[in-house]
Formats: C-alpha cells, structure tokens, sequence
C-alpha cells in the first residue's frame, strides 16, 4: 500500500507528486498513456502572478472576480494569488526556466492577457506548459520513493464505508497493455485528471480528456459542481488542413494583436472597454456572433502593429506552427474559431482540495475549487494546478490519514477488459461530441439542452444493449460510457440555471440573476 496514489500526470499531478516524495512519503503517478500528454502540454500562454511593484494582490483578485463573474469564492482566490511568489520560487527551485525580462535578465519577462489589468504573465516563450512539465518529470525521476505507472487508465474508485464514513483506498486500474485489471491500494487519492473538453466536436484539449475523473468521483458519491460552464478559447488557430488543433495563445493579443473580420473591421471595440482583449467568455462569444453574422467560418487575429522579429522572438512555436499550416503570421492574419478550451467546474473540492469523501483529494482542471467562478481568468489555472496539489499534500500529511490503519485487501478476483468494438464506440463517441456542440456550446438555448438530453438518452440505449449482452468489460465502453455520464451531468446543470452568466449563456435568460448561486448536482453510483 501507497501512501499517496496520484491519477493523472499533468501539472498537478506533479507537483503533487513532487512535495510528497520531498516529504519523504511513498507514491504512485498514474498516467493514461504512454508519456504524460495531458493539457499541461498545451498550456502556452503562463501562468499568473503579482511580481512587479507596480501590481498588487488585490489588482489580481480584481481581476479574478470580475472575470468570474459573480460565482467566484473568495477565500480560495485570495489563497490562490497570495501563494503565487512563492509557487513561482517553488517551480524554479525545481528547474523550471522562465523567460528573462530582455531589459533586465534578474528579472522575468512578463505577458499581459485579457482580462488581467496589469502585465503578470510569466511565460517560457509560447510553450510555458511543456517547460513546466519538463521540468518537473526531470526532479521525479530524482526521488526512488516515486512509482510511475504508464497506459493506465482508471476503472472505478475503491471505497470503504458508507455515508459521512465513507473513505477512498486507492483504485480499480486498468493496464492497457493487457488489459488485466488491478486494485492499486493507497492511504490517501489525488485525482489530477483534467478536464473534459474532447466531449465536445472542436476542441484543442488532448485526447485524454474525456472527463474520466468527474465521472469516477461521481459514481463514488463525490459532488460536481458548475460544471455548466465550459470555457471555449476565442482563439484556435482555424486550419482545416492540420489534423490536431492547436491554440493561438491569449498573450498574442496581449502583444498587440487585433481581432478583425473578413472585411478587416475591428469588432471587439463595439463589444467590450478592453476590446480585443476582454474575458474569454465575452470574446468568444462575440466572434461566434460576428461568424454568425457574416456567414464564415471563422475570424482573424491581425498582428501587422509589430515587427516580424518580434513575433518570432516571443512565439516561437505559434510562428512554427502557423507556418507548417501555410501561414505566415509576420505577413498573414492568423484565422481563428472558438473551441471547447477548459472546465471551469468539476469535483467539488474545499480549500485544501479535499472531496466529500475521506481520503479523496482532487486538484487541477478536475476540481472545483472555487477559483474560476463562472469563467476563468486567463493563466490562473498553471497556477491553480500548483498551490492547490502542495496544499492536498501539505492536509494528507497534517489530517491522520496516513497513520490510520486501513482493513483492506486487494481483489483476489481475476478481471480482464477486452480492445473490442473500438469503431462502434468511437461512432457513439462522435455522435456525443457533435450533439455536444450543437445543444451546449458557446450560445445555448432551452430547447437544444433538452434535445441534447432526448440525443444521450438514445445513446443510453447502446449502453443498456452492452449491459444486457454483458460487454461492459470494455476499455472503449468504459471511456465512451464517462464521457456520455459527464456530459448528461453537463447538460442537467445548463438547464437548472436560468440565466446567462460567464461561460453559460442561454437565449431563453440572456440576463445575469443576482440571486441565482451555484448549483451542485450529484450522480449516484449505478446510475447512468
């Protein structure tokens, strides 16, 4: 037995990984596939903190709650942005290598993105996530009391007890390999699986994120919560002709860049004070209208106010990128679309990332801590992942959990899932991800979340048919069937809010209502 399993091998994960090996504690990482690929990789733009004398931590909750919209809960956003200098001397002291202000080298070069008032974003050029990821997965493999397990993929939670009782032991584990099936006993959980933004049709999340963790931790009686607001990145870079997506980062028009329309208008500034650069959810939604509007497929980012040497020098890989597309950034506008980005609700977690059942702990776009409110500011979830993983670690160590004595005993039990059927699963998949799009993406109304309920419970239909004909043993199943319980959660939560407010905006209650407050909905266990 583990003192601490870790499910899912991103930021968080990590991180909390990293503190607890330093605390001297035993401790598994789990990871879907064969290297860690999660959204931490994708992460571009930084992450966000108070650095300079000139910003402060109450400019950058501020900035937080507004961004939020009303939902955001206080306490954890102050904890979140007065951690921030030490997460940052942390993430250095473990190898982590910012980008140095070109004016002074002692200092951090830093980013300004929508919604923040002040420049706070420290970045590693364009890929500030891989070079976190890198360098934390070069410390891990410092520590021996590290184990990592690769192509895994998480069946169900273990628990024990019932009620207020009720405590997590560790999880039913699948190795994709062979398909055998494990029970992996531990003292204490840390779900750090990621979000769910491949539920949807356009996306630019892995292909991980499938909502895994929110579907486990519901059928084990755990709390989900705002999980009606998807954030949707205003800008994915719009290139029929790349088979992954890929985002062109919010600091582009931190830099200067300016949305426009086919006809080279200026838009935002009709929309918003800050313009091009707005919260997300505004963005987004105004360059949904304007596509609407002028019948195309997509808007443009016009970066023609800086030089080339610029663009080159500060996003290297978003100029690559672009270039292997066939556009040149330094000449062309960079053409945008909207797409599925990040979940800003999730597991339902305190300020010590603890769950409603004892010993399950969940950080990381997985949880909701609170943070994010109904739409996240810009670079604050990089830092979110960090200081709510130590502070898991930091309560284990502090709650007794790891010197109580736990009465269990792996499974005897000889389980095996079969590879079989990948194609009819992935059809249904698909079918889900396009009624996802059509009936819960960025402008929703009334009738297209109840259509897209009428649309899953079809979809219900095949998995009662793979029950009935005792074909559940199936890793293809297994993902479609999380995917289809998150994504059912999803639209139940859209429809019992009526009002539009952050990322959650529904013709039938286009107003925000100032006396509408969060609302937690709960899945229980055999339940669809």
């Amino acid at each position: 037995m583990y003192d601490i399993l870790v499910l899912g091998a991103g930021i968080s994960g990590l991180s909390a990984a990293l503190h607890a090996a330093e605390k001297g504690l035993s401790v598994v990482i789990l990871t879907k596939g064969a290297k860690p690929d999660g959204s931490s990789n994708y992460a571009q733009g930084g992450i966000a903190t108070v650095t300079e004398k000139t910003d402060k931590f109450k400019f950058h909750i501020d900035d937080t709650l507004e961004a939020g919209a009303g939902l955001c809960k206080k306490e954890p956003v102050n904890i979140l942005t007065k951690s921030g200098p030490a997460t940052i001397k942390q993430l250095v002291k473990w190898g982590v290598q910012f980008t140095p202000s070109p004016a002074d080298k002692t200092q951090f070069d830093l980013h300004l993105e929508g919604g923040h008032s002040h420049h706070r974003i420290l970045h590693a050029a364009d890929l500030t996530g891989k070079e976190i990821m890198r360098a934390l997965l070069c410390e891990l493999h410092k520590h021996k009391n590290i184990h990592y397990i690769e192509n895994c993929y998480i069946k169900d939670l273990i628990c024990k007890g019932e009620g207020k009782n009720k405590r997590c032991v560790g999880a039913k584990i699948i190795h994709q390999k062979t398909g055998l099936v494990e029970d992996l006993l531990a003292k204490a959980s840390i779900l750090s699986t990621g979000g769910a933004g491949r539920i949807w049709q356009y996306t630019v999340c892995p292909p991980d994120s499938c909502g895994d963790g929110m579907a486990i931790a519901a059928r084990a009686g755990a709390a989900l919560q705002d999980i009606e607001f998807m954030q949707f990145h205003p800008t994915s870079l719009y290139a029929p002709q790349l088979k992954k997506p890929f985002l062109i980062s919010e600091a582009v028009r931190g830099f200067g860049g300016i949305l426009k329309n086919y006809k080279g208008e200026e838009f935002m500034n009709q929309v918003h004070p800050l313009h091009s650069l707005a919260p997300r959810d505004i963005v987004a939604r105004a360059i949904h209208s304007e596509m609407q509007r002028l019948g195309k497929p997509n808007m443009f980012i016009d970066l023609s106010g800086r030089t080339p040497k610029d663009i080159k020098s500060h996003f290297p890989n978003i100029y690559a990128k672009c270039l292997d597309a066939g556009i040149d950034i330094t000449k062309e506008w960079i053409p945008v679309v909207p797409a599925a980005h990040y979940m800003c609700g999730g597991v339902l977690v305190d300020t010590w990332s603890r769950t409603e059942i004892k010993g399950l702990y969940a950080c990381g776009e997985v949880a909701a801590t609170g943070v994010h409110g109904a739409n996240r500011l810009a670079s604050n979830s990089l830092l979110e992942s960090v200081v709510f993983a130590i502070r898991a670690v930091d309560n284990i160590c502090d709650s007794g959990l790891l010197k109580a004595k736990i009465d269990v005993k792996k499974s005897t039990k000889k389980e095996k899932v079969s590879f079989t059927k990948a194609a009819y699963w992935r059809k249904r998949k698909k079918a889900l991800q396009d009624t996802m799009w059509a009936y819960c993406g960025i402008v929703r109304t009334t009738a297209g979340l109840n259509q897209g309920l009428k649309e899953i419970a079809t979809l219900e239909a095949d998995v009662d048919a793979a029950i009935k004909n005792k074909e559940t043993e199936n890793i293809h199943f297994l993902e479609f069937l999380n995917a289809l319980q998150v994504s059912k959660m999803i639209l139940t939560a859209a429809l019992h809010r009526k009002e539009s407010r952050g990322l959650h905006y529904i013709l039938d209650y286009p107003n925000l209502d100032p006396k509408t407050k969060h609302h937690t909905i709960y899945l229980e266990k055999g339940s669809k």
